[in-house]
C-alpha cells in the first residue's frame, strides 16, 4: 500500500468553526434537560451558567476531535513511534468472504438459539401469531406486512413439525440466519472498500459477539427484520443511485418500501429522508451544467413516489381487503395525551370548558393513579378501557385547539412532560437500566409454545443467564441510548465539518423524531436498537474513505 507523505496540520476555516456552533448547543440543552430535577431548583442565574459551561466545553471537545480525527494522516507521519497512515485499496470482490462472515456470525448466534430454543417470544409475538392462526382479530397495530412474513415461516415450520413450537423454531432460525447475512453484507462492503484488517475485526466482533445482536436475532418480534431493512435503506441512499439504472432503482424502492411496511413508523423515517435526499440531488443536479433539465432526477422522484404509493395501497384497499383493523386512535396520540394530562396533574391552567373537553376522552378522577411520565402505557390502557377515543374521532380540530391553547399558556408543563417521556432516547444518563435484548425470555402463552433447550445442560443455561446478566450490567455502566445519539451527533457534525455527503444519517435521525413525537416508553432499546447495530456503517461513511485508491489489489 502507498504512503500518506503529506504531514501538513490543517487548522479550521471559519465555515467549520461556525458549523460547529449548532452541535455544541445540541450537547449543552441534552446535559440541562437530562438533569432537569437538578435544573429546576437552581434559579435562572446558576442554569445560565451551567448551560454556558457545558456549550463552551462540548465545543471545545468537538473542535478537538475534529482537528484530531482530520490531522489524523499528519499527525501519525510526524509521530515515528506510530506507524505512517496507508492509502486505503480497494479489495478485489471475493463472494466466499461474505459466506465466511455470514458463518461466523450465525455459528456465534446458534449457542444462544440452542440454549433458548425455540427462540424468545413476546407478548406482541403471541397476538401476531394468534392473528394467522385465526385465534385472534386481524389487527396493523402490528404491521400486518410482518405477521404474514412470520406466518410464512411459522407454518412451514409448524407443517414440518407438527408442533407450534416447531414453527416458532422454523421462524427464529431463518431470522437469525437472515441477520447473519445482513451483518455479514456489511462486513463485505468494508471488506472490498479496504477497510483496515485492525477495523474490520471489530466489526465482525461488533456483529457476532455481542450478546445483543444474538438475542435479537432470536426474539420473535419487528425489530431485527426492520432493522436489517432500515440498513439497507441507510446504505442505499448514500451509495446507490436510483438515476443511474434500472438495478440502483429496484434495490432502493424494495428497501425503501420494506422501512415503510416493517414499522408503523417506516413511512415517516422513509418519507423525511426522501425530502432530504431529493433536495440534495436536486441540489447537484443545479451544479451541472447550469441546472439543465436533463439533469433533474427523475428516477429519484420515481422511486419515491412507487414507495408511496405502493405504501398507501397496502394500507388502504389491500388491508381492507383483508379485513385488517387499523391501530386504535390514542395508539399514535402518546406526546399530546402525555403534554396534556401534565399539565392537567401538574399545576396547569386549564379553563373549565378546557377540563370538561378532557374529561371526554380521559376519565380524570383517579387518572393521577395512571400517570406515569416516562410510561405511556397506564394512560394508554384507562383510556382503552374506561375513556373514549371516538370523541377524537369526531372532533379532531377540537382536541387539537385543545392541545395548542392548554400549550401556550402551560409551556412548562409540557416541556416537563417532554423530557421526561423522551429522555431516554437523548439524554446520556437515566434511572432506569436498559434490556438490550429484552427481559421477555419466554411468555406464557395459550399456544403450547415452551422453551425446549437443546445440547446445553441446565447448568450451562444457569451460566448463560449470569453471563447474559454480567454484560447487561456492563452495558448499563458505559452505554445508553442516549449516548448512541449523542455519537450519531458527533458523526454527523464531522461529515459536516469535513464537507462529506451527510445523507446517510438522515434514516437515524429520522428514526429519532418519530421516537421524540410518539414514543410510549422513555427507554426502550428495541425501538432504536437500528442506530446502534449501523455504527459499524455510520463510522465507515464518517471517519473512513478520504484517501481511497480504487485501483483492486
Amino acid at each position: 500500500m502507498g504512503r500518506l507523505t503529506d504531514d501538513t496540520i490543517k487548522l479550521p476555516g471559519r465555515r467549520q468553526l461556525l458549523i460547529l456552533i449548532p452541535f455544541a448547543l445540541f450537547y449543552a440543552v441534552c446535559v440541562i434537560l437530562g438533569d432537569l430535577e437538578t435544573a429546576r431548583y437552581l434559579g435562572l442565574v446558576r442554569n445560565a451558567g451551567r448551560f454556558a459551561l457545558w456549550f463552551g466545553g462540548s465545543y471545545a471537545a468537538l473542535l478537538a476531535l475534529c482537528l484530531l480525527f482530520s490531522n489524523r494522516a499528519a499527525l501519525a507521519a510526524r509521530l515515528p513511534r506510530l506507524p505512517a497512515a496507508c492509502i486505503r485499496k480497494r479489495r478485489r470482490e471475493r463472494r466466499y468472504v461474505w459466506l465466511l462472515f455470514a458463518a461466523v456470525c450465525l455459528l456465534c448466534y446458534l449457542p444462544y438459539y440452542l440454549m433458548y430454543y425455540p427462540g424468545w417470544l413476546n407478548n406482541d409475538a403471541v397476538w401476531q401469531i394468534e392473528q394467522f392462526l385465526g385465534l385472534a382479530e386481524r389487527s396493523n397495530h402490528h404491521p400486518y406486512f410482518h405477521t404474514l412474513l412470520m406466518r410464512f415461516f411459522f407454518m412451514i415450520g409448524y407443517r414440518v413439525s407438527g408442533t407450534y413450537t416447531g414453527g416458532a423454531a422454523f421462524y427464529t432460525f431463518v431470522q437469525a440466519a437472515v441477520m447473519a447475512m445482513v451483518f455479514a453484507f456489511f462486513l463485505y462492503q468494508l471488506y472490498i472498500r479496504g477497510t483496515r484488517a485492525l477495523w474490520l475485526a471489530l466489526a465482525l466482533l461488533f456483529y457476532a459477539l455481542l450478546p445483543i445482536n444474538a438475542m435479537q436475532a432470536i426474539c420473535m418480534g419487528k425489530d431485527a427484520f426492520f432493522t436489517a431493512a432500515l440498513l439497507f435503506f441507510a446504505w442505499l441512499t448514500a451509495t446507490a443511485d436510483p438515476d443511474a439504472g434500472a438495478g440502483a432503482w429496484l434495490s432502493c424502492f424494495v428497501a425503501g418500501l420494506a422501512v415503510c411496511l416493517l414499522r408503523s413508523n417506516g413511512i415517516f423515517i422513509f418519507a423525511g429522508t426522501a425530502a432530504c435526499l431529493l433536495v440534495v440531488k436536486i441540489r447537484e443536479s443545479a451544479r451541472r451544467e447550469g441546472g439543465c433539465r436533463k439533469n433533474f432526477p427523475r428516477g429519484t422522484l420515481l422511486y419515491i413516489l412507487a414507495v408511496l404509493v405502493c405504501y398507501l395501497l397496502w394500507q388502504g384497499p389491500v388491508l381492507r381487503a383483508m379485513h385488517v383493523q387499523p391501530p386504535d386512535t390514542i395508539e399514535s396520540l402518546t406526546m399530546p395525551t402525555q403534554h396534556l394530562l401534565c399539565a392537567y396533574l401538574k399545576g396547569g391552567e386549564l379553563t373549565e370548558e378546557e377540563t370538561e373537553l378532557l374529561g371526554r376522552v380521559i376519565p380524570l378522577e383517579g387518572a393521577e393513579a395512571y400517570y406515569n411520565p416516562h410510561l405511556f402505557d397506564p394512560v394508554k390502557s384507562l383510556i382503552r378501557e374506561f375513556g373514549n377515543q371516538r370523541e377524537i374521532e369526531d372532533h379532531k380540530a377540537d382536541y387539537f385547539m385543545l392541545w395548542l391553547r392548554v400549550g401556550l399558556r402551560n409551556p412548562l408543563q409540557y416541556l416537563v412532560a417532554q423530557v421526561r417521556q423522551t429522555a431516554g432516547f437523548w439524554a446520556y444518563s437515566v434511572p432506569d437500566y436498559e434490556y438490550p435484548y429484552g427481559e421477555y425470555y419466554m411468555v406464557d402463552n395459550p399456544l403450547g409454545i415452551a422453551a425446549q433447550r437443546k445440547l446445553f445442560t441446565y447448568d450451562d443455561e444457569l451460566a448463560m443467564h449470569d453471563y447474559l446478566m454480567g454484560f447487561l450490567e456492563l452495558y448499563n455502566r458505559v452505554w445508553s441510548l442516549g449516548l448512541n445519539t449523542w455519537l450519531l451527533v458527533f458523526c454527523l457534525a464531522y461529515a459536516v465539518y469535513r464537507g462529506k455527503s451527510a445523507v446517510v444519517f438522515a434514516p437515524f435521525f429520522m428514526m429519532l423524531a418519530t421516537l421524540l413525537l410518539a414514543t410510549p416508553v422513555y427507554n426502550e432499546f428495541r425501538y432504536a436498537y437500528g442506530l446502534f447495530a449501523a455504527f459499524p456503517i455510520l463510522f465507515h461513511f464518517t471517519f473512513g474513505g478520504e484517501t481511497e485508491d480504487e485501483k483492486v489489489v
